[in-house]
């Protein structure tokens, strides 16, 4: 469903949606057709109240719509500033990092780091069902989101799948594995907050002890079978996760 916002700015105040949504809406649009940059002043909470005829509650709300999105931050006593965007992924849809900057709009690119055979780690052997120790190609990537650095990544394969160092890695993994026969189907993700060490920082182009989002993710083929293990970390101002929770009400007892 559409804002109705008129040619002149105004809201449409006979609509059920709710005002600080459609003016919210109205400075999406704004910032696209104005074609505003990071760091361009979008507005101020007083400038909303007097040009939509709000309550300042009202006017705020609709700003803290764009704040929560990443698009805007508050600078006290001064306005509303546009940031640089971030890589919002939606859960829990299985997505491939080229399919999630793809579906955005955005030009991801991947430069490969290291790729070869090692023996797997404990941890690694317990998500893939392994014994500690075996054969598995170990393929550590930088994830680039229209030229910037964005996350980094380290996958693990079982020597099974049969896809070794050779591969060109540059584009979609899951997309190589799809195209070998494997069939995935889902992942089991966890998320944590971290920061970056001195390696961790040149790679990603950030100061020492950065913010970033720790991600271990195992995923699955049709059949159950664990077929990838990755640890990645991704850039805390660049990228988050949106999760949609529902209620579970209560059964009634009888």
């Amino acid at each position: 469903m559409q804002a109705r916002i008129r040619d002149n700015g105004r809201i449409d105040r006979t609509t059920p949606m709710p005002l600080y949504f459609q003016i919210a809406e109205h400075l999406r649009h704004q910032m696209r057709t104005r074609k505003m940059r990071q760091g361009d002043l979008l507005t101020t909470d007083e400038r909303v109240q007097e040009q939509f005829k709000v309550s300042r509650a009202t006017a705020r709300k609709a700003i803290d719509e764009l704040v929560d999105e990443g698009l805007v931050e508050r600078v006290t006593g001064k306005g509303t500033f546009l940031t640089e965007p971030r890589l919002q992924v939606p859960l829990p849809a299985m997505l491939s990092f080229t399919e999630e900057l793809e579906r955005r709009g955005m030009r991801p690119s991947t430069r490969v780091v290291s790729v070869g055979w090692v023996p797997a780690s404990e941890r690694a052997a317990q998500a893939l069902g392994l014994e500690t120790r075996m054969r598995v190609l170990r393929l550590e990537r930088i994830r680039y989101a229209d030229s910037k650095p964005i996350l980094q990544t380290v996958d693990i394969l079982p020597e099974r799948l049969g896809i070794g160092p050779g591969e060109d890695f540059s584009g979609s993994l899951y997309k190589l594995m799809e195209s070998r026969g494997i069939r995935l189907a889902e992942c089991q993700n966890l998320i944590e907050a971290a920061v970056t060490n001195r390696r961790l920082s040149e790679l990603l182009q950030v100061k020492k002890g950065f913010p970033v989002l720790a991600l271990r993710r195992t995923s699955y083929d049709t059949e159950g079978r664990p077929v990838l293990y990755e640890d990645a970390a991704c850039r805390g101002d660049l990228y988050g996760y949106a999760i949609r929770l529902a209620r579970q009400r209560p059964s009634r007892r009888r």
